[in-house]
């Protein structure tokens, strides 16, 4: 033995097994973003299309489809609907910011923890009564009067959207509290808020 003492190290370009669960979970996060905004996008864009058609012929044929503006409302309902997450994790929801700013760094946490709660319990709320008219809807065989669509699948959305909003606020309470609210106060600082 020549006392030597040897240290063994993790080269730099080594991911540990922690970092790829990191990188397998920004991941999944991207493209549930991804999935859940172009989804909101395409069923705006072909509820509009869908009006923009049916006045076409109206106006111009004098023959609109009511079929026509029946799922332009559907698709646009959908697309309001399911866009919802994609406002709050941008924050473009209603908000009054009179009293927030005025409440000091610590109040702005209490409140935005509070307020995110209180939003979580509505879609949970909203949630659950979407799925119990769903499943009533699909007991009774009721259809739309012009389609005879089951309607069932047309509000199918409300549980959907409860869930995509949940895990919006989900997201939001868990930045709150996470490390003592450390990402949430950066952003807080940036001038965004939660």
């Amino acid at each position: 033995m020549t006392g030597r003492v040897v240290v063994k190290t993790r080269p730099v370009f080594e991911i540990t097994r922690r970092g790829r669960e990191l990188l397998r979970l920004n991941k999944i996060r991207e493209i549930y973003d991804a999935v859940e905004e172009y989804f909101a996008g395409i069923m705006l864009f072909i509820g509009l299309t869908l009006i923009f058609i049916n006045v076409i012929l109206r106006y111009f044929w004098g023959r609109p489809q009511s079929i026509l503006d029946e799922f332009s409302v559907y698709f646009v309902v959908w697309g309001i609907l399911a866009g919802m997450g994609v406002a709050l994790k941008h924050n473009h929801h209603i908000k009054v910011d009179i009293l927030y700013q005025t409440l000091s760094i610590k109040a702005r946490r209490i409140m935005s923890i509070f307020a995110n709660c209180l939003g979580l319990a509505f879609t949970l709320f909203y949630t659950y009564f979407g799925y119990q008219l769903v499943t009533n809807y699909i007991i009774s065989g009721q259809r739309s009067a012009d389609s005879q669509f089951p309607l069932w699948i047309v509000n199918l959305i409300m549980p959907i959207s409860g869930i995509l909003f949940s895990i919006r606020f989900l997201e939001k309470i868990y930045l709150l509290l996470k490390d003592g609210g450390k990402g949430w106060l950066k952003i807080e600082r940036e001038g965004g808020h939660h």
